[in-house]
């Protein structure tokens, strides 16, 4: 079976072995008294592979190698593979062969060796590492653990439970697979944490103190009794509208998909002739079709069965059939929720200037809420109207609340307006996830809707209205938040000339570790960044960048990106430069993956924000920040005094 693995991914092993280490080849002449110490050294770890194919050689070497490694796993975890755990923990041998694989596979393995034996065919190749670097990869795993748990904190501060569920799930699995696991301790939020006890607490803790309340039940389509039954719902945490909460419900024939309320508010869509009662929720923390974000955790995530972990998660609306009814004080706190998203803690448009926009609004509200799409395209430019076609019609959007043409305020951006924002239910990605956003709609100098996009979450965005200081003004408040929306809502919606128009072309864009500082330029008339000569890191340029962008649009059908925890901080380079921290989720039909997302960028002009610096960590890295404790929320990631 590993055998067959590592073959299956003969283009990672040979990137491993070949490429990606800058391995030079060695004297054949001098090879034989090298393998001899490599066997003859306990404290190595190795493979041969003989085949006629150079790159299969390479295949089989790695696969005993890996075989290997999973022998020494075995033993560190000094666990039987009959060994029963409980509910909440590895029960069967398939899932404690999960916990080997994780070890031994090709995305873990790290600064694996290789010497040559015979450079003709037959091929003849050694891989090896050294024991203490299979520790390492204990103490790698560690850290993760660790950095899920804070990043679950972060995202509970700023009430996103369905992050702080995700991490915090994803923190107990990782735990699971470490030797002594029952004994680690961690310093988490600025306390020492025994993780294996901590982390269900604090998950039963969350999803006990989530509450719904129903404010509406009416007819999907009223001239359309096939159609079902919606139900409104108002959804709290702590006592308050929750930013966003994932579950599940039965819709009267099977299982919904997973659904996302969102700063407070969310919708059921029950199956014609189904009894409403009675309504339960299954709070969601596992995201098993987010699996395959990180790929070294896969076969764990995969098939731990701590199904019982949280019993809390399930959630009963209603029991009785009589007592599901709308109640007038939740119908009143889920209308507030709707219009709360349209305001903002800033100075709107007067309203005698803003009745051309506000019929706009009405015809596209109605439009929406009656399936009547044509009737709202001439509203829109060319490309306003693409945008509301992929994003309205293909996405199944529902209006949600009671949606009026007084409920919406405009403020202004440079020559355009813009309008914030209407709350609605979305379909995508074939029914699988069902989610609620705020949209907002940027009307051009001649009064169209010339782009659509999703909001930042209430948290982040009220975050960024209520910076003070001479820096922070309203209009440079709005083009931030702006930004941002139209930054993740191009992805989504595949906007690759959007993408490309506000990277500038000498932009810096790091991927991966990064162990280089790079240092403002600021000679001549162009800007732009140069390299410190001591160190080096991997990047890319602004057209390598944007072939491997057009490559992913073309073979996914969907790209979400979720932002967690956010912050914004003035750059000392430039009036209306402005370094921007973000916690990114990235998932699509293909790939997926989670870290750290940093942007540098120049506002000067609103109408064209350039990004300067787009880095992406998928952890965090000591180098950045030697002299941050680990337990900051700025240790390992970049922020702007790097680059100043």
């Amino acid at each position: 079976m590993l055998t067959h693995l590592i073959r299956s991914t003969r283009a990672i092993a040979l990137s491993l072995a070949l490429l990606s280490l800058g391995v030079t080849l060695p004297a054949l002449a001098d090879t034989g008294s090298e393998v001899a110490a490599i066997k003859d050294n306990p404290e190595m770890l190795w493979g041969i592979g003989i085949a006629d194919d150079r790159a299969e050689a390479v295949d089989n070497a790695l696969a005993e190698l890996v075989r290997k490694i999973s022998v020494t796993v075995s033993a560190e975890t000094s666990r039987s593979v009959n060994e029963s755990y409980g509910t909440d923990g590895l029960r069967s041998e398939s899932e404690y062969k999960s916990l080997v694989r994780s070890y031994a596979n090709l995305t873990t393995l790290r600064d694996v060796r290789q010497i040559w034996i015979s450079d003709h065919a037959p091929y003849e190749v050694m891989a090896y590492m050294t024991d203490k670097q299979v520790k390492e990869m204990y103490q790698h795993r560690r850290e993760r653990v660790a950095e899920f748990a804070r990043m679950a904190v972060t995202a509970e501060k700023s009430g996103l439970v369905d992050d702080a569920l995700r991490y915090f799930y994803r923190s107990f699995v990782v735990l699971r697979s470490l030797p002594e696991y029952e004994s680690i301790h961690e310093v988490v939020d600025g306390h020492s944490r025994h993780l294996v006890t901590w982390i269900p607490e604090q998950m039963r803790d969350i999803c006990s103190r989530i509450s719904f309340g129903i404010a509406g039940i009416h007819d999907a389509d009223p001239d359309d009794p096939e159609a079902g039954r919606i139900v409104d719902l108002t959804v709290r945490y702590k006592g308050e509208n929750a930013s966003r909460v994932a579950f599940t419900y039965f819709n009267g024939r099977s299982k919904s998909p997973v659904i996302t309320a969102r700063d407070g508010i969310a919708q059921l869509l029950i199956a014609p002739y189904t009894p409403l009662s009675p309504l339960n929720v299954d709070i969601e923390y596992r995201f098993p079709d987010e699996n395959h974000l990180i790929q070294e955790y896969t076969p764990l995530l995969e098939n731990f069965t701590g199904a019982g972990l949280v019993p809390t998660a399930k959630i009963a609306i209603t029991e009785n059939p009589k007592q599901l009814k709308a109640d007038k004080k939740e119908a009143k706190a889920f209308q507030e929720s709707v219009a709360r998203g349209a305001k903002a803690s800033l100075t709107p448009l007067a309203a005698d200037s803003t009745a051309g926009y506000a019929r706009s609004m009405e015809t596209l509200i109605s439009a929406i809420s009656t399936r009547d799409y044509d009737r709202a395209l001439p509203l829109f430019t060319e490309d306003g109207a693409k945008m509301f076609d992929a994003l309205i019609r293909y996405g199944n959007a529902r209006i949600i609340g009671n949606a009026r043409r007084d409920t919406y305020e405009f403020f202004p951006v440079g020559n355009r307006t813009v309008c914030r924002s209407v709350p609605m239910s979305f379909t995508f990605e074939e029914g699988r996830r069902k989610f609620v956003e705020d949209v907002t709609f940027t009307f051009d100098s001649e009064g169209k809707i010339e782009s659509l996009a999703f909001a930042l979450e209430s948290k982040a965005r009220d975050d960024i209205f209520a910076m003070n200081g001479s820096a922070w003004n309203d209009y440079v408040k709005m083009v931030i938040v702006g930004f941002l929306e139209n930054y993740k809502t191009a992805f989504a919606l595949h906007r690759l000339d959007y993408i490309e128009s506000i990277f500038a072309d000498n932009a810096v864009i790091i991927v991966g570790h990064v162990t280089r500082k790079a240092t403002l330029d600021r000679s001549g008339d162009h800007r732009g960044f140069s390299n410190a000569s001591h160190v080096t890191y991997a990047k890319k340029t602004k057209r390598e960048y944007m072939e491997t962008l057009r490559r992913c649009f073309a073979s996914n059908q969907y790209i979400n990106i979720r932002f967690g925890a956010t912050d914004v901080g003035k750059s000392a380079y430039g009036s209306k430069t402005f370094g921007i921290q973000l916690q990114q989720e990235y998932v699509s039909s293909t790939y997926g993956d989670t870290g750290y997302l940093y942007l540098l960028v120049d506002f000067e002009n609103a109408d064209e924000p350039t990004i300067h610096v787009r880095t992406w960590q998928p952890e965090r890295n000591p180098d950045l920040t030697p002299n941050i404790p680990r337990d900051s929320p700025q240790f390992g990631i970049f922020s702007n005094s790097y680059w100043e």
